[in-house]
């Protein structure tokens, strides 16, 4: 009782302390309050709630900040100081690029909405169409508020419509950004036709893959009702980025004391990963082998290799399949030097120090986490390049933790094999080996020698391999066109814009598919190459043409670029929130319930073969009921999450040894980022599976202690 009093007392004697923290309170109750509890309806009780929240918030900051904060950030340089706020603003502009900016609903114009559904005869043993739901973005609208024309019955919850009708909804009232209007799916064809303000889109109920179909319009609102919202998040979130930031930059974890321990215990820390990972093989036996896994085997067979899918790879899976015919055989290998290479990077943290306690958690944590387990035993070069790049990152880790030293001796050579591996196996991963290994020699210029050495080694074998490896090969270098879907994705989204075009230019367009048949989606460039009619190849041989058509367009209006890029990239930013389904989760044939297969179709003797078959459909519905789904992830195993997680911890490190070259141990993964994010054309998780790897690893970085001469200083 003493210190409370005491507490409130010190409080009340700081008006700037009390300002800010009551600033930052209310801002956590607006937030929650418009972000969460806000309705189409006024609810002293939920206003309650948000002043409740109000008045701990800032009790809660008044404390941290007094007890806590200020003197821990009083202690770091300016140079750090200044960095903690330009990390704290950046990353709470991303945050909230990842959450559904809630507008004031109160201040809202009214909005309308009619519903148009012709029903026709509808097949026996069907239903006829069934309304679920609406939402307007700030909670459910009574059927009773809705009125309808046409002949319904209440069942349940829903609303079933009769056949043979017209039915016509319409609602008036206040609406968020994106209202949503949900469908049971149907069987058949059954055109839905919605207006929001007057403004029409149809749609097809007849969406077998998913039970109901939702209709999500957005409505364009003024930025001057969004702004609460803004200003209120960014400040709460800020603070709480800031004083994460701030703990973990200034916490100075106890060094673990050293037992002995056998030469190779590390080794222990394999077991999960190999132990649960062989689980799988055993239930999904021989392994996964999607249509690009198909090809690159069949590729195999007949000896004719193309660069497009790395002929290194593909040169590494033939001689393999020579050993043992099965993708058995690659997955084993896969799954070894995974865990071999994991257990290897945590025995690296646990020599500088970290207790074996978050090691372990991170073992498992790898081991049990469903996107290892599943890509882990598919056939894709995206693997062995996730595994180069977490690679690198542990020897780049290594350099920085012995301030250079650990170039000296093997180190380099490992060094430059890495970025070799990355170079080599994906086409964006030869900027992001290559910028590390230049920027090496210029920040350790003590070890300047053997980083050169790195790049020297890399280039060379790159360059070997390339040249006349590939030429012993005959790698066909000519399959590379496909980088022109990077420009048919921008051309399209111009088209889908509107941008005027030179009668040439459309011309030239209407030569591959006619203009006004270009399906355009901003997630996936397939909706247009994969058309059947979309001469696909000879779009592909015609570089020169694209590039000079899509700078030409990007030149009259590059906004539609822009908004293209954020969307097509949003893989690489995007934990939230998400416009865009997600691509190759798995490589399976097919999820269905009863018919799941996992090895597509084929002529060369691959086919399913459980060791497990009883588990085969129960480890599927284990898989869904974690959230691991055809086309779906949930936030906890997005890519860009744990980006954001290894961008924190990396800059905690930085604050905590007060040397941005800290920032060099995220660096790779920032721009293998980057790079993603420009030229994105297909929302694939496997693009991103290096980005799961690294930042589970990083996780422990906040656990790693300071070096003895860093405490003294």
């Amino acid at each position: 009782m003493k210190r409370a009093t005491l507490f409130f007392r010190e409080l009340s004697a700081s008006p700037k302390l009390i300002l800010t923290s009551l600033l930052v309170g209310l801002s956590a109750g607006a937030s929650v309050y418009l972000g969460v509890l806000q309705r189409h309806f006024f609810s002293k009780r939920y206003l309650l709630y948000a002043i409740l929240i109000s008045i701990a918030v800032t009790l809660l900051v008044a404390w941290l900040r007094k007890c806590l904060l200020a003197r821990r950030f009083a202690a770091l340089p300016r140079g750090m100081r200044i960095t903690a706020l330009v990390f704290t603003v950046l990353m709470s502009l991303v945050v909230l690029a990842n959450t559904r900016i809630q507008p004031i609903y109160y201040l809202l114009p009214d909005t309308q909405m009619k519903v148009r559904i012709p029903i026709g005869d509808v097949p026996q043993d069907q239903e006829s169409v069934r309304l679920l739901w609406v939402e307007t973005g700030q909670g459910t609208v009574y059927y009773e508020n809705m009125h309808f024309e046409g002949e319904w019955e209440r069942v349940a919850k829903n609303i079933l419509f009769a056949p043979n009708q017209e039915v016509t909804i319409t609602w008036q009232g206040k609406a968020g950004a994106q209202p949503e209007i949900a469908f049971r799916m149907t069987r058949y064809d059954q055109p839905v036709f919605v207006s929001w303000n007057g403004v029409e889109k149809e749609y097809n109920l007849n969406q077998p893959k998913v039970p109901n179909v939702l209709i999500e319009t957005p409505l364009d609102i003024p930025l001057i009702y969004k702004l609460p919202f803004i200003i209120a998040f960014c400040v709460s979130c800020g603070f709480v980025i800031f004083s994460l930031l701030v703990i973990l930059g200034t916490w100075h974890p106890q060094r673990r004391q050293k037992k002995q321990a056998g030469k190779y215990a590390w080794l222990l820390y394999m077991l999960p990963m190999t132990a649960v990972w062989g689980f799988t093989l055993l239930v999904f036996w021989p392994g996964v082998m999607s249509n690009d896994s198909m090809a690159l085997w069949i590729q195999n067979l007949s000896g004719v290799y193309s660069d497009w899918q790395s002929a290194l790879y593909a040169f590494g899976l033939a001689v393999l399949m020579k050993i043992w015919y099965s993708p058995a055989l690659v997955v084993i290998l896969q799954i070894l030097l995974l865990s071999l290479l994991t257990a290897w990077g945590l025995k690296t943290l646990e020599d500088s120090g970290v207790p074996r306690w978050p090691l372990w958690i991170v073992s498992f944590l790898f081991a049990l986490s469903p996107v290892n387990n599943q890509l882990i035993i598919a056939l894709w070069r995206d693997i062995p390049y996730a595994m180069a790049m977490l690679w690198l990152t542990i020897l780049v880790l290594k350099i920085f933790l012995s301030r250079g030293e650990s170039l000296k001796g093997w180190g380099w050579v490992w060094l430059g094999l890495s970025g070799f591996l990355i170079a080599i196996l994906r086409q964006n991963g030869i900027p992001v080996a290559f910028a590390l290994l230049i920027a090496l020699p210029v920040i350790y210029r003590k070890y300047w020698k053997q980083a050169a050495g790195s790049l020297l080694l890399c280039l060379l074998v790159f360059l070997a391999v390339k040249g006349p490896l590939y030429t012993w090969l005959n790698v066909d270098r000519t399959k590379s066109g496909q980088s022109n879907l990077i420009l048919l994705h921008h051309i399209a989204a111009h088209l889908n814009a509107g941008t005027p075009l030179e009668p040439e230019e459309r011309a030239y367009l209407d030569s591959f598919l006619p203009v006004d048949e270009w399906d355009y989606f901003c997630c996936y460039v397939g909706t247009i190459s994969y058309d059947k009619d979309f001469e696909r190849q000879a779009f592909l041989d015609s570089s020169a043409e694209n590039r000079k058509l899509a700078l030409d367009l990007f030149l009259r209006d590059p906004w539609v670029d822009v908004e293209h890029t954020f969307c097509s990239g949003e893989l690489v930013w995007r934990y939230h929130n998400n416009q865009c389904y997600m691509k190759s989760i798995h490589g399976f044939n097919s999820w269905v319930p009863g018919e799941v297969s996992w090895i597509i179709p084929n002529e060369v003797g691959l086919k399913d073969d459980s060791r497990i078959p009883a588990l085969v459909q129960p480890y599927v519905d284990m898989l869904r009921a974690f959230g691991f789904r055809d086309d779906f992830l949930v936030i906890y195993l997005r890519p860009a999450l744990y980006l954001y997680l290894a961008v924190i911890c990396v800059a905690a490190l930085l604050l905590r040894h007060r040397d941005y070259k800290a920032l060099l141990v995220i660096f790779p993964s920032l721009l293998q980022s980057a790079i993603l994010f420009l030229v994105s054309y297909a929302p694939a998780i496997r693009y991103q599976y290096s980005i799961y790897l690294v930042g589970t690893l990083l996780l422990v970085l906040p656990f790693l202690p300071d070096t003895d001469a860093e405490k003294s200083n």
